[in-house]
C-alpha cells in the first residue's frame, strides 16, 4: 500500500498552517503566563503556604521528639 498519493501539496499546506498557528498559540499563552500578575501571585502564595507548612510542621516534629525524651527518660 502506498500512502504517497495520500498526502498531496494541496493537503500539506493547510496542515504546515495549522502546526505553525498552534505553536504560535502555545508561544503567546507561555509569555502571558510569564508576564501575568495574577499568576505571579498564584506562585507566591502557593510558596508562601509551603514555607508555613514546612515551618510549623518542623516545630511540631520538635515538640514531639521534646516530650518523647522527656517521657522515655524518666525512670
Amino acid at each position: 500500500m502506498d500512502s504517497a498519493p495520500a498526502v498531496s501539496p494541496a493537503h500539506r499546506s493547510w496542515i504546515a498552517i495549522t502546526a505553525k498557528t498552534v505553536v504560535v498559540l502555545q508561544v503567546l499563552a507561555i509569555v502571558y503566563m510569564l508576564t501575568s500578575v495574577w499568576v505571579a501571585v498564584a506562585v507566591a502564595a502557593g510558596f508562601t503556604l509551603v514555607v508555613l507548612a514546612v515551618r510549623s510542621l518542623s516545630r511540631a516534629s520538635d515538640k514531639v521528639d521534646q516530650i518523647f525524651t522527656e517521657e522515655l527518660h524518666r525512670p
